[in-house]
């Protein structure tokens, strides 16, 4: 009973997963087991047949490549010149044997020249002279004591006949090479009397051309390709290790036409077979294919069946886990929006869902942050009423007027002496005290914040000379929208103070208000120093928990920030991006108010 009670206590998501994976590995085992199966038949029966092909294709390319070599024969055979040499041959006139092989040469090389397989051609008389070609050694003049064998075998058979003689080592231009030799009677014409024998002698490795495996690489590793004669001495082997010697197998009675297959055994090893007799040469061509080719490829398959079940297995464990994670994910999200909530950051708020359970929460937790937002706005508002009164107090204590009169002193005192600079810095030192002096808590037209701008930037670049300069540009719609007083100028301020900080020169501040719909857009964009990434993302931290650093570097945006929030709601904020040695860009998008400039 502890097995289905285990299996009860897991949850949903577990069991659909073990039931899904369940049902569909045991579908693919016994799919993939069958493919196995069918695909191993398959390719043992395409080995089969692809052995028969080339065995019959190597056989029939072995009798066309010597049917052109009897073609060549015949037309030396033919040839008036040895027709003329051979019947009228005297072995006592030295000066014709020099003048036959000059004379021969250019003959027997104009027909072999097209084959660059033909190692040599030799022309025998009938009185034991024999005149022979070599590849790089021109004409040879030769006498010889006996005949050799294969005469006395030729002239036992028809006058049309040719032999085929077994491979053998043969020096050609001092370089030891493998021929086998094409070898005929040369007849008069047209009284039919021997007049004279030709041989004809082919490299070896004609056999490598003829047998064509350049596009059967995976094959070629596992394939041994023999030639044999009826009596199963190796004409050809592939691998030039058993040339010359009889290879002790028993083949069967293959007809010209059909190659046969059977499996055997040859060196300890197991090979699947495919031979196909000539009629032509006499010859048969035997292919071995190993067993190990047969065991590869099924590895391959197995290899590609088990891999393909686990990549399939994996595909279901994906599929499972996204239909769990699709019902989580949401929960998921509500408790990492608490935990921001819980570090101080109450802006965020989550959109509905098509899962009316989730719906509810969602509200609930949105209601929620709203309502604590309130209160922070109530508390908030009473600290800055508090803080206004303090000003005010502090303000109070000065007379305004005296510093307007003082300025207005100093500038008319240097424009009289011709001290323009000093004039035009008392005047917008004047006016910028006069905007920030009164009604910090009303709201001004952007055309006023823009003065104020012009003012303060006026003053700065006196005091950095060429340092950088300064671009404004304020649609005539926007001139008239109303914005919080001094909400542009401490975002200026703070692109002058440390945006261009190490800036000596081609810095620019630049400033554009533009009305996009029903809103207000607001652009600052210097470009000074920047910052790095986790710079930016420090910064834009403490601004949005208005927590100020210990060296009170971004108290000016902090408060624009802050004002925003209180004034606007928490959908508005201050927006920025930067790069390191780009610059940097801060963007607030407001409601668009027109009107007075009085609250």
């Amino acid at each position: 009973m502890k097995f289905p009670i285990r299996i009860q206590s897991f949850t949903f998501k577990t069991k659909m997963f073990l039931a899904f994976a369940s049902a569909f590995i045991i579908v693919i085992i016994i799919i993939g087991t069958a493919i196995f199966l069918f695909n191993v038949d398959n390719m043992k029966k395409n080995t089969h047949s692809l052995s028969n092909i080339l065995s019959t294709q190597f056989s029939k390319t072995i009798d066309l490549y010597f049917e052109d070599i009897d073609r060549v024969s015949l037309a030396i055979f033919t040839d008036p010149y040895v027709q003329d040499m051979l019947e009228h041959y005297d072995t006592e006139e030295v000066t014709n044997d020099i003048d036959n092989r000059k004379d021969l040469y250019p003959k027997i090389f104009n027909q072999i020249y097209p084959n660059e397989d033909i190692e040599g051609v030799t022309i025998y008389t009938t009185d034991k002279t024999a005149f022979t070609y070599q590849e790089g050694s021109g004409m040879e003049l030769q006498y010889r004591e006996a005949d050799p064998q294969w005469m006395a075998q030729l002239d036992g058979l028809k006058k049309d006949a040719f032999l085929l003689l077994p491979t053998r080592q043969v020096t050609i231009s001092k370089e030891e090479k493998q021929v086998v030799s094409f070898v005929r009677h040369i007849y008069g014409i047209p009284r039919r009397n021997k007049i004279g024998s030709l041989k004809i002698d082919i490299n070896v490795n004609v056999f490598d051309k003829l047998l064509e495996l350049d596009k059967l690489e995976e094959l070629e590793e596992y394939l041994h390709v023999f030639v044999l004669t009826d009596e199963n001495q190796v004409i050809y082997d592939q691998e030039r290790e058993a040339i010359g010697d009889t290879l002790h197998i028993n083949l069967p009675n293959a007809t010209n036409d059909l190659a046969q297959n059977w499996t055997l055994t040859w060196n300890d090893r197991s090979y699947l077979s495919a031979s196909n007799s000539s009629a032509f040469t006499g010859w048969q061509s035997l292919l071995l294919v190993d067993n190990h080719f047969i065991i590869s490829e099924r590895n391959q398959i197995l290899l590609f069946m088990v891999g393909s079940g686990l990549i399939t297995i994996l595909i279901i464990a994906i599929i499972s886990y996204s239909l769990s994670y699709s019902l989580s994910k949401p929960l998921i999200l509500l408790r990492k929006k608490m935990e921001r909530v819980e570090s101080g950051d109450l802006a965020d708020r989550m959109d509905l869902t098509n899962n009316e359970e989730l719906n509810v929460l969602i509200r609930v937790y949105n209601s929620m942050l709203d309502s604590i937002n309130k209160l922070i706005t109530e508390v908030y508002q009473s600290s800055i009423a508090e803080k206004n009164a303090k000003i005010s107090a502090l303000q109070s204590q000065i007379n305004p007027h005296f510093l307007y009169n003082t300025l207005n002193v100093m500038k008319s005192s240097s424009r009289v002496k011709g001290v323009e600079e000093v004039a035009v810095l008392a005047e917008s030192l004047a006016d910028l005290f006069k905007y920030t002096a009164v009604g910090l808590n009303r709201k001004v037209m952007v055309a006023e914040e823009i003065e104020h701008i012009h003012n303060y930037m006026r003053i700065q670049q006196y005091r950095f000379v060429g340092r950088f300069d300064k671009e404004i540009s304020v649609s005539e719609e926007a001139k008239h929208a109303r914005i919080p007083k001094l909400l542009v100028q401490p975002i200026v301020e703070n692109a002058v103070i440390h945006g261009l900080k190490h800036t000596k020169k081609n810095g620019i501040i630049r400033v554009r208000i533009d009305k996009e719909a029903e809103f207000l857009h607001i652009e600052v964009t210097d470009n000074g120093q920047g910052m790095d990434a986790e710079t930016l993302t420090t910064l834009s931290e403490r601004i949005r928990n208005n927590k100020v650093d210990s060296d009170e570097t971004s108290v000016g945006l902090i408060n624009v920030a802050q004002r925003i929030r209180l004034l606007y709601g928490y959908r508005y904020r201050l927006e920025m991006e930067s790069e390191k040695d780009r610059g940097t860009r801060m963007v607030m998008k407001i409601p668009f108010e027109e009107g007075s400039s009085y609250t």
